[in-house]
């Protein structure tokens, strides 16, 4: 009995009848299963999941079947407590692959900016991995662990292959991009849609060179090939006319004939009507010889005519073969000019531009050195000025110090003076005899016990005898101011001439 039947005995129940106790068991278990077979019921509507066309149903946790369960296309129960489930979405998604600098087989770099359609694989095997690999992530994250990919796959496959071949061969090209990227994309999960180079190029520009390379030689061709196709209309013309005027001669040739004969048959006729209707034979005869004369003549104009025809026809078709011939080597002429402006005179005029480059790089790199070097030699002479300068201004301003100090005493800054220099005026000395030959050789010592300042006048004086005797073995003659020698009094010199005379006084004859 269902619960259906039950409620409908309820329902039919007299108002002033109550049911038994066994009735109501019955409803209450009724009831009971019917509640429990509707709670079943939607359970296993929910735990029911299907999948859309285009998504993945990824079923985790004890699947029996690895690590995931995946369904396309289909439904599945869901088991709830020992499994879970998500979608991956099947939706293609487009990575843009800006590679740079990428190296080719022969060190050129590259830049191919490359857009590649991808997308989850259905592939049994291949799903597995993106539901191990790409579950719960986001579309940017995927995009970009397979931009990653893509880039170091389409490196490796640029290094294997020489820039004119990638330039020339773009579909083995993918092709190879295509295999290389494929089985590195089907280890997350992912499969290629499309690939789609937009641009090939190299920063040392090799491939601008390529192109305009083609280009010249696709303009020498053409221009060969219009040469070549003006010189076969020429040739054709003139043979046309050749033939034209062939025919023409010989039509005319024949027409003259034909004229001649039907000329000479009508005279013929004549004579012959003549002769048999009152002509005598002498007549006829005379015709004759006359016919036969105007006839040979008739010939010779005929054959004269179509020999001059014949010979201007061949001069009219030399002059044309001429005039090709012409034409041809001028196109030669053209060709072997343009052939040698690209190989020989487009690299020198590069090769000389290189070199007025590079000297004009030198010329300035040697300029700005010049001026650097003339720039420190300034400074430097600047420096050494200011410096002689500087020495020059303390030297007067020390002057003049001690030209106030010895106001009273000029002779005191003079004798100063004078012992500043003596350091100097020995050293002159010394190299103006170190080559003499010298025949005596004075030791003096003043001997003094003193020392300081007490002595100093002392030895200042006694600084003296030597100096004028070595000035007297040189042969020079030191000033007044520094003093006379006089003979001793004990000697027979004249006593008054010990004593020291003023200074700027000149001694007596």
């Amino acid at each position: 009995m269902t619960w259906m039947n039950i409620l409908a005995e309820i329902r039919h129940f007299p108002e002033n009848q109550t049911p038994s106790e066994g009735s109501y068991a019955t409803v209450v278990l009724g009831l009971l299963a019917g509640f429990v077979a509707l709670i079943l019921l939607v359970s296993l509507i929910r735990m029911f999941k299907r999948c859309p066309s285009n998504k993945i149903l990824v079923i985790y946790g004890k699947t029996g079947r690895g690590a995931a369960k995946c369904v396309h296309g289909g439904a599945a129960f869901v088991w709830p407590v020992f499994q879970a489930s998500s979608f991956l979405e099947l939706d293609p998604f487009v990575v843009p692959v800006d590679l740079t600098s990428a190296l080719s087989q022969e060190n050129i770099r590259v830049k191919v900016p490359t857009t590649v359609t991808a997308a989850i694989s259905i592939v049994p095997g291949v799903m597995e991995n993106a539901a191990i690999r790409l579950l719960g992530l986001t579309r940017q994250q995927i995009q970009d662990q397979a931009q990653n990919i893509i880039l170091g796959q389409m490196r490796a496959v640029i290094a294997t292959m020489k820039i004119d071949e990638i330039n020339r061969d773009r579909q083995a090209f993918m092709a190879k991009v295509s295999e290389a990227v494929t089985v590195e994309l089907e280890k997350i999960g992912l499969m290629v849609i499309n690939i789609n180079i937009k641009d090939i190029e190299d920063e040392s520009g090799y491939l601008q060179a390529l192109g305009r390379k083609a280009a010249a030689e696709a303009i020498n061709q053409a221009n060969v090939d219009v040469s070549e196709q003006e010189r076969k209309g020429q040739i054709g013309v003139a043979e046309r006319e050749r033939d034209r005027r062939k025919a023409v001669a010989a039509a005319n040739a024949d027409a003259v004939v034909g004229e001649q004969s039907a000329e000479r048959d009508r005279r013929q006729q004549v004579a012959n009507l003549e002769a048999q209707a009152v002509q005598t034979e002498t007549e006829a005869n005379a015709r004759k010889a006359a016919f036969i004369a105007s006839q040979k003549v008739a010939e010779a104009d005929a054959r004269s005519k179509a020999e001059s025809a014949a010979r201007s026809a061949d001069g009219q078709i030399r002059v044309a073969e001429q005039v090709a011939q012409k034409l041809a080597e001028e196109a030669r002429a053209l060709r072997e000019a343009a052939r040698l402006k690209a190989e020989v005179i487009v690299p020198a005029e590069a090769a000389r531009s290189q070199v007025v480059i590079q000297s004009e790089a030198e010329k300035q790199l040697k300029t700005l050195i010049a001026e650097g070097e003339a720039n420190a030699i300034l400074v430097k002479m600047k420096a050494e000025a200011e410096g002689t300068k500087a020495v020059l201004d303390a030297k007067a301003a020390g002057y003049g110090n001690l030209i106030q100090a010895a106001a009273q005493d000029p002779a005191a800054a003079t004798t100063l003076l004078v012992i500043e220099r003596l350091a100097d005026v020995a050293r002159i000395q010394a190299e103006a005899i170190q080559n003499l030959p010298l025949e005596k050789v004075i030791v003096w010592d003043g001997g003094g016990q003193g020392g300081g300042l007490s002595d100093l006048g002392k030895r200042l004086i006694g600084v003296l005898p030597p100096m004028h005797e070595i000035a007297r073995m040189a042969g020079l003659d030191l000033p007044d101011f520094l003093g006379q020698i006089r003979p001793r009094a004990g000697a027979g010199a004249d006593p008054a001439a010990d004593k020291p005379k003023p200074a700027g006084e000149k001694p007596k004859a």
